[in-house]
């Protein structure tokens, strides 16, 4: 089998993708590649499977095997690409030497009936030969492959001196007179080989425009997933940052607190030693002189007369009487000296722990699959009076004032999407602190501020006023307290549902309308709050 050196077959592959060289007997498999005969029949044999060796795909059914004699019969019922074979055979004319098959000088043109290259003097001279007539001799060096094969003529495959003039819907065949008169007697609808051509043509232009466009489709969703990816990674590396910045704040906070409750213990422990050595030094003085009063008591009641022992007893008895009653108020001392205990609340080391396993845990909603919506939220611009925003956005502070401290989403609630704040820093020292929360449907940009919620919920700008923690809310979980979290999401039912800690509390508006904006109000004891990245809810 030769292969093609210099001829150009433009887009067209000439060559097997098994063996690398130009087609021989090309077989059109289902999935469209095409293969050599010989080397499909040699891919088979080596892989039963019968799959397409270029995309997997299936090239019949093993059990077809079974059916036959072999191999041969399944590749033989596969459909011949004659169009693949007629491109290999203009490839291999057009990559012999261009030598004249008359004088044997350098050739310059071709005819496209006889294949045959001529110098320009045969060239004009083989048109005028009878039989040669009506042929066709072009340039040689614009001739290319697919213009060769193209302009060869058709012959019928029984009678190959015959022009194919007819063409056959019954069997799918062009055929000369000859055979239409032999054996497509009883044919019906036979028809000019031009005109089925050109109706072939025709579909193959509209195959050609359908694919086309598919093949733009799938670029198109295959570009979105690719962005999507880079999206993903995007989102990973921002919260791998964020976990990463969020453990190492937490660390140095365990590590604080590690070095403040040592030091605590470590000072209390001085503070306790001093007092120790102190009461030790006053208690051993005391033992002196209680040791000093027992020898004098001995000694006289063993070598005194009596004038002596009442003398010495009268003596004494004031001074002994002062140091036991002293020795009473000394064992207070020592009874009163011991360490601070360092109590560790146990609750609120659990509490810690199970926030910190519940980081991370809530469910995620599948991605869609085409045009991605950024998420990220901020507390819009304008905002109430007594509001401060930092952190570009996403932390409000109130300033000193009374009402008016209206925030509100910076873009339109998404379905599904749980828009949440986490209140900072709270003042309790009144008990529980109410949150005004819920939906306003007018554009941030064109609220009238400074406003309160409730006149946002009288004007009719609000959907819902709901408040957190109100008095007639009896469930002590819905008690504010620095680090509670509280959203509200929209569903794609309209409803919508108040969230707090991670928890759904239930329907709080149904028939909600588009677009809408999530709105919290911080009342005056809500010192300092944050936005949480919004999460998509299954």
């Amino acid at each position: 089998m030769a292969t093609a050196a210099g001829a150009s077959s433009g887009d067209s592959d000439t060559e097997c993708s098994v063996c690398h060289e130009l087609f021989k007997n090309p077989k059109l498999l289902p999935c469209a590649h095409v293969l050599c005969r010989h080397c499909l029949l040699s891919w088979l044999a080596s892989n039963p499977g019968a799959l397409c060796p270029l995309c997997r795909g299936a090239i019949a059914d093993p059990k077809e095997k079974s059916k036959t004699k072999g191999w041969e019969e399944v590749v033989d019922a596969l459909p011949d690409d004659v169009a693949m074979a007629a491109l290999v055979e203009s490839t291999r004319v057009l990559s012999q030497d261009h030598v004249c098959v008359v004088c044997q000088s350098a050739a310059v043109s071709i005819c496209l009936s006889c294949n045959d290259m001529m110098c320009k003097p045969c060239g004009q001279a083989h048109t005028k030969y009878s039989m040669a007539r009506d042929h066709k001799v072009e340039d040689l060096s614009s001739m290319t492959a697919e213009e060769l094969a193209a302009s060869q003529p058709d012959h019928c495959s029984v009678h190959t001196s015959k022009p194919c003039e007819l063409f056959c819907p019954t069997h799918g065949a062009a055929i000369c007179h000859l055979c239409a008169s032999a054996k497509h007697r009883a044919c019906p609808d036979l028809t000019e080989l031009t005109e089925a051509a050109d109706k072939s043509r025709e579909e193959l232009s509209q195959m050609v425009t359908s694919l086309l466009a598919e093949e733009q489709q799938l670029e198109e969703a295959v570009s979105a997933l690719e962005r999507h990816l880079e999206a993903t990674e995007k989102v990973v590396q921002e919260a791998v940052t964020e976990i990463d910045r969020t453990c190492d704040k937490l660390e140095n906070s365990v590590q604080e607190c590690r070095k403040r409750l040592k030091k605590m213990t470590f000072d209390a422990k001085g503070k306790v030693k001093d007092t120790i050595v102190a009461v030790k030094v006053t208690l051993l003085d005391h033992r002196g002189r209680l040791t000093s009063h027992r020898r004098v008591a001995d000694r006289t009641s063993r070598g005194s007369n009596n004038k002596g022992i009442c003398d010495v007893t009268r003596a004494m008895r004031n001074s002994v009487k002062d140091l036991l009653y002293t020795f009473g108020q000394r064992r207070e001392d020592v009874e009163l000296v011991s360490m601070v205990t360092l109590v560790i609340d146990n609750a609120a080391v659990s509490r810690i722990e199970k926030e910190l396993s519940e980081l991370g845990q809530r469910k995620i909603g599948p991605a869609s699959v085409g045009p991605f919506q950024n998420l990220g939220w901020r507390f819009h611009t304008n905002h109430g009076r007594n509001i401060m925003l930092s952190n570009d956005g996403l932390t409000a502070d109130r300033v000193v004032g009374g009402e008016h401290g209206i925030v509100v989403a910076d873009q339109p609630m998404v379905p599904d999407v749980l828009y949440e704040i986490r209140i900072d820093e709270l003042d309790m020292r009144h008990g529980p602190v109410p949150l005004p929360c819920g939906v306003v449907l007018t554009d941030p940009d064109h609220i009238r501020l400074p406003v309160t919620s409730h006149h946002l919920v009288w004007s009719g700008e609000a959907v819902v006023n709901s408040r957190v923690a109100t008095n007639n809310m009896k469930d002590a979980t819905l008690g504010l307290s620095g680090g509670t979290r509280v959203g509200v999401m929209v569903t794609t039912k309209a409803e919508l549902h108040l969230w707090v800690n991670g928890s759904d509390r239930g329907v709080i508006a149904t028939t909600v309308p588009t677009p809408c904006f999530a709105f919290f109000e911080l009342r005056k004891r809500h010192k300092k709050a944050s936005i949480l990245p919004p999460t998509h809810l299954c």
